[in-house]
This record gives structure tokens, C-alpha cells and sequence, in this order.
């Protein structure tokens, strides 16, 4: 009992560990990476759960009311998220990563089919948030943590949000925050080598959210099946489509875990083209600080294996 009781003793000026909540696996690794020995935030879409539908617990509302700081991407991504969010009032501090200063942000291409990337938009307080259909509006794409330059000016702004909700370990926040940047800097060059001879090989997604990734790494993500992650395609326009997969040359057709795999199936159907599976949210990943590398490297991994010579 007494031991008990001195494990839970407190030194006197101490603060309890920040009550810290993140939307979003890979947004939470690089948040817990920043915490480190500090605490462990609370992760609320885990599992192969998609943030475009899913639905609040009420343990996880409860949480996210009595948090300390908030991490996550923005409306339009977690469109689930807008409307607690925006009730929570002064009592947290709240990062939206899309309206963060120096965040390299990407519009939605328009179309299924595309020949090129497009261009940056200026991130801050103008980015677009709160509106729960500009994901599929070719407003903004809203996958940013597929860019290692965008994870590291994440794990500094967590970093900078933890030092003024907890500026008690700023020097444990300040040293996580260098170690993570350290650690991205170093995927990404390990990445961008193995990606490399693959580079000019066609391939079309799912759904168009992975063009920060196809920046970073210098890909040729000629399209997507689907307009949106819930706007299914027609028999129109996949005929269309595995006609372009032909005359482009494509690949490989990539399909996602949290959505039905069968409409790929059909489009490469007597095509030749290959098939594999990429997962920007790790749906089958182990949360915590090593989950955004291990996304990042499984996207590698599949991206090569499918592009590379057979």
C-alpha cells in the first residue's frame, strides 16, 4: 500500500503528463515520437477504419473533451472530427496541421486521369478547413504526412504545441523533436533510393491521395479509379480506364485496405497489369512512435516490388 502510494506521488511544482489526443495513426506516431518518455497521446481511428466515415465512440469524445492539446489534420480529412472540435472551446490547445505556416499543401488533381503533379498552395490560416466535402472537390488533398518534409515541420509544431502546454519538459520535447527529424530525414533518403529505379513506371491509385508521395519520391501516378474515396466509379468510365492502363503502359494498379478491392479487380482484367496494396493510414501497423516509418517504408516496399522488373 505504502509503495503504492509513492508511485503515485507527484514532486512538488510537477504537472501530470499533458492529455494529448491525434486523429490519425501516422499523425500519432510522429505526436508520440515528440512525447517520448513524457506520456502517450490518445490515438482515436485505429484499425483499417477510414477518418472519411468513421464514427466517435463515446469514451473517445470523452477524451477528446478533457484533452490538453488536439492534433489533428483538418475537416477535410476527419470530417468526423469538425463538429466536436469546433464545441471544445478555449480549453484546448488545437493543431490543425493543414492551416500550419510552412506546410507544403496540394490540391485534389481534377479528373481520374492526370499527366502531371500540381501545383503548391500556401499553408497557414487561409488553408481550407471545416468543410466536410472539399476532400472530394478538388479542393485539398489532404494526406500531407506522405511528405517527409511536411512529417518534420509536423514534429515541430507538435514540439512548439507541447512546450506551451507542458513547458515543464521543453528540453525532452526539444530533443524528441531533433532525434524524429533526424530519423525522417534518414527514410526519406533510404526511400528515394530504393524508389528510384521505378520512377518512370505508370501506375494508378485507388483514389487520388498519394501525390505528395509521388513528389517526394519523383513517382509517375498516372490516375485513380475512383473520384473519391466514396464516389464509386461507373462501367463509362472503367472501360475508360483499362483502356488507359493499355495505351499508358501502366503497371500496377494499387487498391487500399480500408475500401473494396473488387472494383481494381475488375479494371485490370485482362490487361496484364499488376496488383498490390498501399496503406497510408496502416491499418494493420502497431501504433506508436515507430507506425509513421513503418507506413512510410510498406508504401517503399510495395510501390518498388510492383513497378520493379518481374
Amino acid at each position: 500500500m505504502l509503495f503504492a502510494l509513492a508511485a503515485l506521488h507527484v514532486a512538488p511544482g510537477a504537472r501530470a503528463a499533458p492529455e494529448v489526443v491525434v486523429s490519425i495513426k501516422p499523425i500519432h506516431a510522429l505526436v508520440a515520437g515528440v512525447m517520448g518518455e513524457i506520456g502517450t497521446p490518445r490515438l482515436i481511428v485505429d484499425g483499417g477504419a477510414s477518418p472519411h466515415t468513421y464514427q466517435m465512440r463515446p469514451s473517445e469524445a470523452a477524451a477528446l473533451q478533457s484533452a490538453d492539446l488536439v492534433v489533428w489534420v483538418g475537416g477535410t480529412l476527419e470530417t468526423f472530427l469538425a463538429r466536436p472540435i469546433a464545441s471544445l472551446g478555449t480549453g484546448a490547445e488545437i493543431v490543425t496541421l493543414h492551416r500550419v505556416a510552412g506546410m507544403r499543401l496540394l490540391p485534389n488533381r481534377e479528373g481520374g486521369m492526370w499527366n502531371g503533379g500540381s501545383a503548391w498552395l500556401p499553408g497557414g490560416e487561409n488553408a481550407n478547413d471545416g468543410d466536410p466535402h472539399a476532400h472530394d472537390h478538388g479542393e485539398l488533398d489532404a494526406h500531407i504526412w506522405l511528405d517527409p518534409g511536411n512529417a518534420r515541420r509536423i514534429v515541430e509544431t507538435v514540439a512548439a504545441a507541447l512546450i506551451r502546454v507542458h513547458p515543464e519538459e521543453a528540453a525532452v520535447f526539444r530533443r524528441n523533436s531533433v532525434s524524429m527529424g533526424a530519423r525522417i530525414a534518414a527514410l526519406e533518403a533510404s526511400l528515394r533510393k530504393r524508389l528510384a529505379p521505378v520512377g518512370r513506371h505508370a501506375f494508378v491509385v485507388f483514389h487520388d491521395g498519394y501525390q505528395y508521395f509521388e513528389r517526394a519520391f519523383e513517382l509517375n501516378g498516372i490516375g485513380a479509379v475512383t473520384l473519391g474515396p466514396t464516389r464509386l466509379p461507373g462501367a463509362k468510365r472503367l472501360a475508360a480506364l483499362r483502356r488507359a492502363l493499355v495505351e499508358r503502359d501502366a503497371r500496377c494498379v494499387f487498391t487500399e485496405p480500408q475500401f473494396e478491392p473488387r472494383l481494381v479487380r475488375t479494371v485490370i482484367e485482362r490487361t496484364g497489369v499488376r496488383i498490390a496494396v498501399l496503406d497510408p493510414l496502416g491499418a494493420d501497423v502497431t501504433a506508436g512512435a515507430d507506425a509513421w516509418f513503418d507506413i512510410m517504408r510498406r508504401m517503399g516496399d510495395s510501390v518498388a516490388g510492383c513497378l520493379g522488373d518481374a
